[in-house]
């Protein structure tokens, strides 16, 4: 592929590839395999050549040695091979690839898309996502650390048994309505032979070995020696039904001598095939968050620190302890601002949290501390595990940050004023209006909007705001305007938003220019609302140029629907709502135009031109409610939503009919073909693309081999009335 030094491509001529501003562009020759990779250059983002090659296929082995990471060159290699490249993107279809190359010796994700260009060219647009998926990475991690301490604040554990590792005594803690009916003893002097036993009985055969193996003192103990917790998934038979269940142990915060083991119930999540997603969303929001958290025996008064934050372990708290309540005394007086010591102590007295608790449920208590130097806002909440009512769970949580922006927020409120007299001098005029007298006064006005010849003071606002907006609005919106300024329309307005906007135009200087409208009531029982006016005539007309521009760079010529790229643009904007599971129920039907080249080769393009218009209009006539697309020469895309979708048995029906009813009289065919959106087995657009335009080429050959038989019974019938002329002679 030759191309000049001084070459460029717009981004025009490569819309679809830089969808989603892509680095480098290669665009390879579909006859010889030549390709120029471009990069984008300057302020108007033109596009220039960097390099090329006069064979992309047998460059890419040795490109990809020298600058694919070595894990990934096998599986980059087998997906660039031409014949898998070429198969891949038959039929419109695009494929995507995201792999490491090797950058300063370190592995750097990057991002391709490939796709077929109208004039067959393959273009691919390569992207730098390391940073994405980089914290996507880092996030995954981060919800598996969180997920023991997950189960313990939220009380989502069916049991809870805390082992002493040398001697084998345990005891179960909080063992849920299902658990308790399984017979398990709740406490006992060896629980390793014990859980051997109960699994023989209760867990699904398949599981059961493999449990037996990974719960085995010495097995679970090197575990966690390696690694601060073990998880473990097997099935549970509870009622005679399978249950998904999960095991967590771990050991203590400085406790190497026992281990606690929670048994999950995630049967549910685990049907859904969200089980993981939603236990590692619960552990970030529930245990990340906390600064501390302690476990405390309300009997005895003795404690656990299970977890601490980096800053809060600074501070030398108490690890464990035999007497929660009078360490926790200690401590409010040693790091809680004095300002809030004497109501903390006195919310942290045993019989009163206590009462609290049992009356509530849980308690919140908001105070400050200082921490890290500084005084903090700080929040406790106190709750019990599930069905344990003798234990507690105190979480500590920093809400510094959110405290401070509501202080901040209140101080803003106490300047509004300043800072609305100091916006005033964007508008052209603001009013103070009194809605009981209707008396008002304009504060400001530009040397445009005094031309109107509006009062500077008067008795009337709304009065006579009225006769004014007779000669000063914009006809086509004076109607709006009357009713939207009419005083109990505006007051409804305002009592029911708050705020009111309004764009219109007004006449200034000969001419309807664009302004805006801006009403509030600063306090719902306020005397008086403030109505200020904008021109915003410049930014209006631009964002009416821009939109019609879009319009136009999306619409087809010929046939006047959207075109391919708009087509293009909505599958990945689908593709989006698919990925979040947001997506509406929808259909995609495929049409092409039949015998579209006969008539281009034996009557002239413009009558192939009439024969796709002709063929878009009965598209456009059936399927009234949904965006039709033409995609290619002879071919369309229409996506049914809402109603259409609805109705679609009907109106595939319908169309086809149509068709057939006017075959006979040399109106334009189509083949067509209608596929539906399966949710949980389509994962984007293009696979309700693939088999809707399956179905059609199937149509297409049926309506073809309709044809050749209609041909040759009008030969026949040519023939026959040829002899029987004959005879007659």
């Amino acid at each position: 592929m030759k191309v000049s030094k001084s070459e460029r491509l717009t981004f025009a001529s490569l819309a679809l590839a830089l969808a989603n501003d892509y680095s480098s562009i290669y665009v390879i020759d579909p006859v010889d395999d030549s390709y120029v990779e471009y990069t984008a250059d300057g302020d108007d983002k033109k596009l220039i050549p960097v390099s090329s090659g006069s064979n992309f296929f047998e460059d890419v082995p040795k490109n990809c040695r020298e600058l694919v990471w070595k894990d990934d060159q096998e599986y980059f290699l087998a997906a660039f091979r031409k014949e898998t490249f070429l198969q891949a993107l038959q039929d419109g279809r695009s494929f995507s690839l995201t792999y490491r190359l090797k950058i300063n010796g370190s592995p750097r994700y990057f991002f391709l898309k490939t796709i077929r260009a109208n004039d067959k060219s393959v273009v691919i647009g390569v992207q730098d996502i390391h940073e994405q998926k980089q914290k996507e990475l880092l996030e995954e991690a981060a919800s598996r650390k969180y997920s023991e301490i997950a189960g313990s604040l939220a009380g989502l554990f069916e049991v809870i048994y805390y082992i002493d590792v040398k001697t084998g005594q345990y005891t179960e803690y909080g063992a849920s309505e299902n658990f308790a009916k399984l017979g398990l003893e709740s406490e006992g002097s060896n629980f390793f032979r014990k859980v051997k036993t109960d699994m023989r009985r209760l867990l699904h055969p398949d599981d059961c070995r493999r449990m037996m193996d990974e719960l085995r003192k010495d097995s679970l103990l090197k575990k966690l020696r390696e690694q601060q917790m073990v998880t473990m998934n097997y099935r549970h038979f509870i009622d005679g039904e399978v249950v998904y269940m999960q095991l967590l142990a771990f050991r203590p915060q400085n406790d190497d001598g026992r281990i606690v083991i929670g048994v999950l119930n995630v049967d549910a999540q685990t049907r859904r095939d969200s089980a993981g997603r939603t236990y590692s969303h619960i552990a970030e929001a529930l245990a990340g968050r906390y600064e501390v958290i302690y476990y405390v025996d309300v009997d005895s008064n003795e404690y656990i620190q299970y977890s601490a934050s980096e800053q809060y372990s600074k501070l030398g708290t108490t690890k464990k302890g035999d007497d929660f309540f009078a360490d926790t005394e200690r401590d409010i007086k040693k790091y809680v601002y004095f300002d809030d010591m004497p109501r903390l102590l006195a919310e942290m007295q045993k019989p009163r949290l206590m009462n609290n608790l049992a009356q509530s449920g849980f308690v919140s208590i908001n105070y400050r501390q200082l921490l890290g130097g500084r005084q903090q806002y700080m929040n406790m909440t106190v709750v019990h595990p599930k069905n344990d009512e003798h234990h507690i769970i105190l979480g500590v949580l920093n809400t510094d940050l959110q405290v401070r922006r509501e202080l901040s927020m209140k101080e803003m409120t106490r300047t509004f004023n300043d800072i609305a007299m100091a916006l005033a001098q964007r508008y052209e005029v603001i009013y103070h209006v009194n809605i009981i007298t209707n008396e008002y006064t304009e504060y400001s006005a530009s040397e445009k909007y005094t031309k109107l010849k509006v009062g500077v003071k008067g008795k009337d606002f709304f009065r006579e705001t009225r006769e004014n907006m007779q000669h000063d609005i914009y006809p086509e919106d004076l109607p709006m305007m009357l009713d939207s300024m009419k005083k109990s329309n505006l007051l409804k307005s305002l009592s029911e938003y708050g705020k009111t906007f309004l764009t219109y135009r007004l006449m200034l200087d000969g001419s309807p220019q664009y302004v805006s409208l801006y009403a509030v009531r600063p306090k719902e029982d306020s005397e008086h609302i403030i109505i200020a006016v904008a021109n915003v005539d410049a930014a209006k007309r631009m964002e009416l140029a821009y939109k019609n521009a879009l319009d136009m760079a999306n619409t087809d010529a010929l046939t006047g629907v959207l075109n391919k790229r708009a087509y293009v643009q909505a599958e990945i904007e689908m593709d989006q709502l698919i990925d979040r599971d947001e997506n509406p129920d929808f259909a995609i039907v495929i049409c092409d135009v039949n015998g579209l080249k006969q008539v281009n080769d034996t009557r002239g393009h413009h009558a192939g031109d009439e024969h796709i218009r002709s063929a878009c209009a009965v598209i456009c006539e059936t399927f009234r409610n949904s965006r039709v697309f033409r995609i290619g020469g002879d071919e369309f895309a229409v996506i049914l939503e809402g109603t259409d979708y609805e109705n679609r048995v009907s109106l595939m029906v319908n169309f086809r009919k149509t068709l057939e009813e006017r075959k006979g009289s040399g109106f334009v065919l189509l083949a067509s073909g209608i596929s539906d959106f399966e949710r949980g087995r389509d994962m984007r657009t293009q696979d309700v693309f693939e088999r809707a335009d399956n179905l059609m080429y199937d149509n297409k050959q049926i309506c073809k081999e309709e044809n050749n038989r209609l041909i040759y019974k009008q030969l026949i019938s040519a023939i026959s009335s040829a002899g029987d002329q004959n005879d007659f002679a």
